[in-house]
């Protein structure tokens, strides 16, 4: 199976029990998938690459390249829940308030990796990477459209969400088997 059939039959598996999976909830579930495949995951020296996993019915998954010093804007999910996972590096997440219409950081937390972050519907954030980083995204419904803000001008515009690669980067690759045994002594 590639990627992003193994995520769609987590996500379906997850879907099954009694409680409604949230993208936090199943971010520790993906992110162990999602190990296997670091070794394809693009990085640009330009700015961060993002790499579709899955767009499927109500769910979207990607995973994120960063080199060190790049940065989002400011933004919003247009109250799309998501769910963050560091795969490998550290993130420094920054969360702001709006008050008079203008965002103010509110809290800035180190995401080292390992960690994992959830996103509501109204949070206003920005990731900056300290270390060439890979992050695990997942949203619930999918991500199309991010409200843009600049600290001195407040609310921008609404940008769509796009990818840089294609599929075939990620989501259609094949990881080796799990080599889970013990060591033969």
């Amino acid at each position: 199976m590639n990627f992003a059939e193994i995520v769609r039959e987590i996500l379906h598996e997850k879907s099954l029990g009694p409680e409604r999976p949230t993208p936090a909830a199943l971010t520790r579930h993906l992110a162990a998938e999602a190990d296997r495949y670091l070794e394809r995951v693009r990085f640009d020296s330009a700015h961060y690459v993002r790499h579709p996993i899955l767009l499927w019915e109500d769910w979207e998954v990607m995973v994120i390249g960063w080199e060190a010093g790049q940065i989002t804007p400011i933004h919003d999910h247009r109250g799309v829940l998501g769910g963050m996972a560091i795969l490998s590096g550290t993130l420094v997440e920054e969360r702001f308030s709006v008050p008079k219409e203008l965002p103010e950081l509110a809290d800035s937390r180190v995401r080292p990796e390992g960690d994992l972050s959830e996103t509501g519907p109204t949070v206003l954030h920005r990731l900056l990477p300290r270390t060439r980083a890979v992050s695990l995204h997942i949203y619930r419904p999918p991500l199309r459209t991010m409200g843009i803000w600049d600290a001195r001008g407040g609310f921008q515009e609404i940008r769509a969400s796009e990818f840089d690669v294609e599929e075939e980067v990620l989501a259609r690759a094949v990881a080796a088997p799990r080599t889970d045994r013990a060591p033969v002594a």
